[in-house]
């Protein structure tokens, strides 16, 4: 399936997004030796019927180079029409991420989260410019810039990336939109940085869902992504529609509605600070409460022990959402050796 655009076309079919971009995590068989087909359907389906514009397919869980190959052309064969597909360039080198977002194009997503190798050490805001135009130049695909410390590129700028860099890098031909999540205790003056530098060029936004009210009435964003919202079920896509039709009290009145569970996961991801991993489990679980397939990734991951489920579990609870009655089933994930019905694209 070709791209559904042109390199030319990529800046304004990116202003043409509107909503919120969540992330699939990949399904395992029971004995971890396969892809579960039939959870990362289930998953899919799920994120369209909750209302997200489209879905990250993410790496970074265990999958090899092949099985990542196959999980996005799972998704992608199993997107319902409109829904958007987006790749996930983050692989230990760049040949690899180029492999990749050649099969990306090849599925026909709609775009690629930019990410950079571990061994990439740049020494200027010049050499990640430079690297950035190197994928650039060898895939068609609309990019999404990553602006977040995670890099290591604080030594080059107090934000965790510098803000030259991407106002350069916002300028190449397929530059579509930047994930901006630097600054720090700084973000939003770093972000407003961000956006008056870069806005001319690509959609700018923090995808983190706690922001969404306030960067829709203050700077008009229209979309967010990528960010694991399925935790909150459907609640942040009607934040997001109330608040970018000017419902603002109704828009915060929903926002409120799931802040206990806001507060659990904060206090979870704080207990894996500083380790440069998100808990991918952990959102596995978190997704898992909310109807997704849930099941355990392929090890190595962080572990989630009994306690963290618990506190994830009370603020979901105190946030009115309709729980499974304990977690026995999370494990074996809800499609675990089902056989899924069809292979076909769905309505």
């Amino acid at each position: 399936m070709p791209l559904p655009y042109t390199r030319a076309e990529i800046k304004d079919r990116a202003r043409e997004w509107v909503g919120l971009c969540n992330v699939t995590l990949p399904s395992f068989n029971e004995a971890f030796s396969d892809l579960n087909e039939a959870g990362i359907r289930h998953d899919v389906r799920l994120a369209h019927e909750y209302g997200y514009w489209g879905t990250l397919v993410a790496s970074e869980c265990g999958t090899t180079l092949e099985e990542y190959e196959r999980f996005l052309e799972i998704v992608a064969d199993e997107a319902p029409e409109g829904f958007r597909v987006v790749a996930h360039l983050s692989f230990d080198t760049v040949e690899d991420e180029l492999r990749v977002a050649e099969a990306a194009e090849a599925a026909g997503a709609e775009a690629a989260l930019l990410s950079y190798p571990p061994s990439f050490r740049p020494t200027s805001a010049d050499e990640i410019v430079a690297h950035t135009r190197h994928v650039a130049e060898r895939t068609d695909l609309a990019l999404i810039l990553f602006g977040v410390m995670t890099w290591g590129f604080k030594p080059l700028h107090p934000a965790g990336f510098p803000i030259d860099a991407l106002a350069e890098m916002a300028k190449l031909e397929t530059a579509a939109a930047l994930k901006y999540e630097g600054g720090g205790a700084a973000l939003f003056s770093a972000f407003d940085e961000a956006y008056r530098r870069c806005s001319d060029h690509v959609v700018v936004e923090n995808p983190m869902e706690m922001h969404i009210p306030a960067l829709v009435r203050n700077y008009g964003v229209r979309w967010f992504g990528t960010s694991g919202y399925e935790s909150a079920r459907d609640r942040p896509v009607r934040v997001f529609e109330a608040a970018s039709a000017g419902r603002y009290d109704e828009a915060m009145e929903i926002f409120w509605s799931y802040h206990p569970a806001r507060e659990a996961k904060g206090q979870f991801h704080a207990s894996f600070a500083g380790a440069g991993l998100i808990h991918r489990v952990g959102w596995k679980y978190l997704g898992w409460l909310q109807g997704f397939n849930g099941g355990l990734l392929r090890m190595p991951q962080m572990r989630l022990n009994p306690g963290q489920m618990k506190a994830l579990r009370a603020g979901a609870a105190a946030s009115g959402f309709e729980l499974p009655p304990d977690d026995t089933e999370f494990y074996r994930g809800r499609t675990a050796g089902m056989a899924f019905a069809s292979r076909g694209r769905h309505a």
